[in-house]
């Protein structure tokens, strides 16, 4: 089991199965490559951190974020990511944290997929999608 130090998220015991490669990196970080995924405690969020840098994101399955949520995803990252069908793959959004509200970037959504531990971040360029799309509380029980 691996160690990180986290100055958000103090010091993260990692095992193997959370480290998750981004061979292409995220935009803004091509040279950081592996993050580990842990969920955030009694909650549907998550957080990608990265294993050898003080980068993190914080994450939401994209089926919690907005309904009807699609896009079609090419052969080149299938086969990077290691699938053998779009079940295998987990579809997260990115969430930024205002001080007035949560945002979602549907645009560029990340991918994971556990059975290669190999994820990226897609960009949609088919649809004109918001990188800035405000995260509502849903009501009810």
């Amino acid at each position: 089991m691996r160690q990180v130090e986290s100055s958000v998220y103090g010091t993260l015991s990692v095992k193997e199965q959370q480290i998750y490669r981004f061979e292409a990196g995220i935009t803004g970080l091509p040279e950081i490559k592996e993050y580990a995924l842990f969920p955030m405690d009694d909650t549907p969020f998550f957080f990608l951190h990265a294993l050898e840098e003080e980068v993190n994101f914080i994450l939401l399955p994209a089926h919690q974020a907005v309904s009807e949520y699609s896009f079609q995803l090419n052969d080149e990252v299938s086969d990077m990511l290691g699938l053998t069908s779009p079940e295998e793959v987990a579809v997260m959004v990115i969430v930024n944290v205002t001080p007035e509200q949560l945002y979602v970037n549907l645009l560029a959504p990340i991918l994971l997929a556990p059975n290669s531990l190999k994820g990226c971040q897609y960009i949609i360029k088919d649809q004109e999608l918001p990188i800035r799309h405000p995260l509502l509380q849903k009501e009810g029980p």
